[in-house]
C-alpha cells in the first residue's frame, strides 16, 4: 500500500466517527448506509452531498471500489441515505469518473477527489 493510501486511510478513520453524528442533517454531507457484507450489520459511511434531482444523487467515491462500503455494496446493492434530515432508500452502482460530470458537483466535493483520491469512482444511487 502507498504512503498517499495510507495518510488517507489514518485520515479517514480520524475524521469518519467525528463527521457521521453530522452528516444527514448538514447541507454539505450525507450518510450512506450500507449492510456489511460477512456480518449484516448497518455500517454508516458520510459523504460530501453530491448531485441530487429527486430521483437519484451521484456522490463521489474517492477510493473507488477499494473502500469497505463498496465491498458491502458489491454484496448487496439495497443502500439508505440520509440528506437533510430524511433516509431514502436505493440501489447503488459504480460508474466511471468523467470531466464533465465532476466538474457539475460542488468546490466542497470535488476537493476530496483531487487531494485523497485514488482509483475515484462516480456512486449513483436510484432512489425507490
Amino acid at each position: 500500500m502507498g504512503a498517499r493510501r495510507r495518510m488517507a486511510r489514518t485520515f479517514w478513520r480520524i475524521l469518519n466517527p467525528v463527521t457521521r453524528d453530522l452528516a444527514g442533517f448538514a447541507p454539505w454531507w450525507v450518510l450512506l448506509e450500507t449492510t456489511g457484507r460477512r456480518t449484516g450489520k448497518r455500517r454508516r459511511t458520510p459523504f460530501a452531498n453530491g448531485l441530487f434531482d429527486g430521483a437519484s444523487l451521484l456522490l463521489i467515491a474517492v477510493h473507488g471500489e477499494h473502500s469497505a462500503f463498496a465491498h458491502n455494496i458489491a454484496a448487496d446493492r439495497h443502500v439508505r441515505v440520509k440528506r437533510r434530515g430524511r433516509w431514502h432508500a436505493g440501489t447503488a452502482r459504480f460508474l466511471a469518473v468523467d470531466e464533465p460530470t465532476i466538474s457539475r458537483f460542488g468546490f466542497y466535493a470535488r476537493s476530496g477527489l483531487r487531494t485523497f483520491g485514488a482509483d475515484p469512482r462516480i456512486l449513483r444511487i436510484d432512489f425507490e
